[in-house]
């Protein structure tokens, strides 16, 4: 009786692990299928021109009749690397990560924001800070409306952003740029990031406010704060209108339109798909394996086999799930060079994410890949622990 309590306690004990292992990988692909209509391109440093941007929303405008039949978003960013923000009242300062946007800060930043809004065009001194740095400078997250300081000018705080990352980011329009060339922003980080005078670092001609000495009115304020000379933006990020859509021509739509290539690509249905595919591999190997090791124990044939038609119908049931579309399968299934391609192609953008994760949406993506596959792993070995459990009884 004994003997048979501790061996009911321990499957019960399995079976909770792998219980709350599964609802825990559930919530992980819920995260990713939200997130998998993302599409981000990043170019080496200001190598998106800011004219491929404004002839975008001039065809855009153009096909009110025609809406662009692939993205619901789009949006573009420069990095103006670190700042530091302060708040007037308590003194606190925090060192940041600024961006500057253009376009629609979703396409960009995703569903990040946990309070207030995102701008909306032509706002300006306006921003948006993560959550820790408005702790630490405020005390509180109850801080839209308020403001920072930011080289001696006041920023009013409109949302706030979830993530770990230290972040302040801009909007980049005509009454920004105009309120930077009256000086309101020059200064600050100017002469040590941008290393030399104002002159060299905000009074700057051109889009980025560089380090033109000249003189002129700067296109950029943040990059006036920082003395950034790039000439234009670093990325540009949509959203697709379907999650289903082709990446790949999504891609493609891009490079044709912003005249760029080559860039580190995000593709968030990339890492819904391949969480998907791994994960009811995962599944279905599982159940094949417990279906023949509890089959061969039984003496039951009938056993082993409602284990493989498990396992067939998880696969199945994993491939409807992720919805992998023309990107992932080939015309024909005997075309073992696609298999090699998209195989490296894909291998090669997750490699590229693992080394640089450009913001928090792209962060919480990955960290959510990984938890699938490590969800699955740990349901591996429970089944492993199970089967020899099973096999010493």
């Amino acid at each position: 009786m004994k003997v048979m309590f501790q061996k009911h306690r321990y499957m019960l004990l399995v079976l909770l692990l792998f219980i709350s292992a599964n609802i825990f990988a559930a919530s992980r692909l819920l995260f990713l299928r939200d997130n998998a209509d993302l599409i981000a391109l990043r170019y080496p440093e200001g190598t998106l021109p800011i004219s491929a941007w404004e002839q975008f929303e001039q065809n855009d405008a153009d096909e009110e009749e025609k809406p662009n039949e692939l993205f619901s978003q789009a949006g573009i960013w420069k990095s103006l690397q670190e700042i530091t923000v302060s708040e007037e009242q308590t003194g606190r300062e925090q060192k940041v990560s600024c961006y500057q946007i253009r376009g629609q800060a979703r396409a960009v930043l995703g569903k990040e924001l946990v309070f207030g809004r995102y701008f909306v065009e032509n706002e300006d001194h306006v921003c948006l800070l993560d959550r820790d740095t408005v702790r630490k400078l405020f005390g509180s997250e109850d801080v839209l409306g308020m403001e920072v300081r930011i080289h001696g000018a006041g920023w009013r705080i409109i949302g706030v952003l979830d993530g770990d990352q230290a972040i302040c980011v801009i909007p980049s329009g005509e009454s920004s740029r105009e309120s930077v060339s009256e000086g309101a922003v020059s200064g600050g980080d100017s002469g040590g990031n941008g290393g030399g005078s104002a002159a060299e670092g905000s009074a700057g001609n051109g889009e980025s406010g560089g380090g033109s000495a000249a003189g002129g009115n700067s296109d950029y304020g943040g990059a006036a704060m920082t003395g950034n000379a790039g000439g234009g933006f670093d990325g540009a990020a949509v959203r697709k209108k379907e999650i289903g859509q082709s990446s790949n021509l999504t891609f493609s739509r891009i490079e044709a339109l912003f005249g760029s290539s080559g860039g580190q690509r995000m593709d968030g249905q990339l890492y819904y798909v391949t969480a998907c595919f791994i994960y009811f591999g995962i599944l279905g190997v599982i159940f094949m394996i417990a279906g023949i090791a509890w089959g061969r124990r039984k003496r039951q044939k009938w056993v082993t086999a409602a284990g493989m038609a498990a396992a067939a119908g998880i696969l199945w049931l994993g491939i409807r799930y992720a919805a992998p579309g023309s990107d992932y399968l080939p015309t024909y299934w005997s075309d073992f060079e696609f298999f090699s391609r998209i195989f490296q192609e894909k291998a090669r953008q997750i490699g590229e994410l693992a080394l640089h994760q450009e913001f928090s949406a792209w962060q919480n993506i990955f960290r959510a890949w990984q938890q699938v596959i490590g969800a699955g792993i740990f349901d591996c070995v429970l089944c492993i622990i199970s089967v020899f459990g099973m096999m010493e009884k």
